[in-house]
């Protein structure tokens, strides 16, 4: 072989290494290219579920305002759920293009503002439950005030009250419960409730038995302190409560020998 045909040859050899080596990059390019794609594939799927659980929360939550309470869905939830169905409304081949494209980044961002629209409407939501719990916690107050008297420890209405309280402050927030079972029990409560309207608080039990404002003051008395001296009570005071069955047995006089 002359020495310019060994030139050839060896410049021919040098040529296919190059291009040997340029597929092998091209090839180490495109598998790196496939293991990112199917990375941000991946964490597109974490974030949907992660939207999807978020958005089980509020539906939850929602229930629990509507359909126990009885309020009406608030605004922010007809928009949390509207938004969540935009993002989540794209397919497999929208995925793979926007893997290919390095676009979805603009996605995951998508889901990531949909998520706070989510959490917004979540916070409202739970907002607006404990208004109602608020509410109802103060009149089982009053009427555990007003039992104290008429009713006393252990009274089946008692209980109805402990009921409704661990309801309003465990019940409603433990997500594992369904808001059928939640539902009706609260209607069950809510009906033991409205079979002792009498006892529901001072207004009402004034209301019932025709009570003056002395004689509800002397009530509140007893509620809070226990006893009243007998020269605080009037002939008049002692005839209306004379004339109420719960509080003639309720009430009784006792001499203080300290």
């Amino acid at each position: 072989m002359s020495e310019s045909q060994f030139e050839d040859e060896l410049e021919r050899k040098i040529e296919e290494i190059g291009e040997k080596a340029d597929r092998a990059e091209r090839a180490n390019d495109l598998e790196a290219e496939i293991r990112r794609a199917k990375d941000n594939i991946g964490d597109l799927g974490r974030e949907l579920n992660s939207l999807d659980s978020s958005v089980e929360g509020l539906l939850f939550y929602d229930g629990v305002l509507t359909s126990v309470f009885g309020d009406d869905r608030l605004d922010e939830v007809d928009r949390a759920v509207r938004r969540v169905r935009e993002v989540s409304d794209i397919t497999d081949e929208e995925v793979l293009s926007a893997a290919e494209d390095r676009r979805t980044n603009e996605i995951l961002q998508s889901v990531e503002d949909a998520r706070e629209v989510v959490r917004h409407a979540r916070s409202e939501t739970i907002d607006a439950i404990r208004e109602h719990q608020r509410e109802w916690e103060g009149e089982i107050e009053s009427a555990r005030d007003l039992n104290q008297i008429i009713g006393g420890a252990g009274s089946d209405f008692e209980e109805v009250l402990s009921d409704m309280n661990a309801f309003l402050n465990d019940s409603i927030w433990d997500e594992d419960r369904t808001l059928s079972s939640l539902e009706s029990r609260w209607n069950n409560l809510t009906d033991k409730w409205e079979q002792n309207a009498g006892k529901h608080g001072w207004d009402s039990f004034q209301e019932e038995h025709g009570l003056s404002e002395d004689a509800m003051d002397i009530l509140k008395r007893f509620a809070e302190e226990g006893s009243v001296r007998l020269n605080e009570l009037s002939v008049e005071v002692i005839k209306e409560m004379k004339g109420v069955d719960d509080l003639e047995s309720a009430i009784r006089m006792e001499i203080d020998t300290r």
